[in-house]
């Protein structure tokens, strides 16, 4: 950790290393510095992400898609209308699982989904996004819960990678 992002380490279980950009003044383009130091750093250290989170507002979402490394196996996208950047997430990373909301992004939401996916992760569990969904949707009380689309639903995203398929234009999908 630094004065420009957070480093979280599990204690026990699997190892889970959450790297967070700290919110800093974005007047001063602090914040954005801090997110190229943070790339730049992982880079250098050969630190390739296989999870991607947005949170905030969804007009730094472009600038969290554009500074997503390739090797990001979940997405996950829970701002405001993240939705409408799933062709963009995929020209990133092409076989990403892709989660978003269609409305208002809610703290209520990405909380409980945060936790639960670091929890299955730490403790060694598959990522199978139907159970997985239900137990989220247990412990959320949240109406805007509804507006998240997992990736099973995510109709765009099944539509972006079938067609790339199709033209030839990717390999068969992995699993994850």
């Amino acid at each position: 950790s630094n004065k420009q992002w957070v480093k979280i380490t599990s204690a026990n279980g699997k190892p889970v290393i959450i790297f967070a950009n700290r919110a800093l003044p974005e007047e001063l383009g602090e914040d954005e510095q801090a997110q190229k130091a943070l790339h730049k750093y992982m880079e250098q250290n050969q630190l390739f992400p296989t999870v991607t989170i947005h949170r905030g507002h969804s007009y730094y979402a472009d600038a969290t898609i554009s500074q997503m490394f390739p090797s990001s196996k979940i997405v996950f996208l829970g701002s405001c209308g993240g939705y409408h950047l799933i062709h963009d997430v995929l020209a990133k990373a092409d076989d990403a699982h892709i989660i978003a909301s269609k409305q208002i992004g809610a703290t209520e939401v990405n909380r409980p989904f945060f936790q639960l996916l670091a929890d299955k992760v730490r403790t060694g569990q598959n990522i199978d996004w139907i159970p997985f969904w239900e137990e989220l949707d247990r412990m959320v009380a949240a109406r805007e819960f509804e507006d998240y689309i997992p990736p099973y639903k995510n109709l765009g995203a099944l539509f972006i990678k079938a067609y790339k398929i199709a033209m030839g234009e990717e390999a068969e999908p992995k699993s994850f």
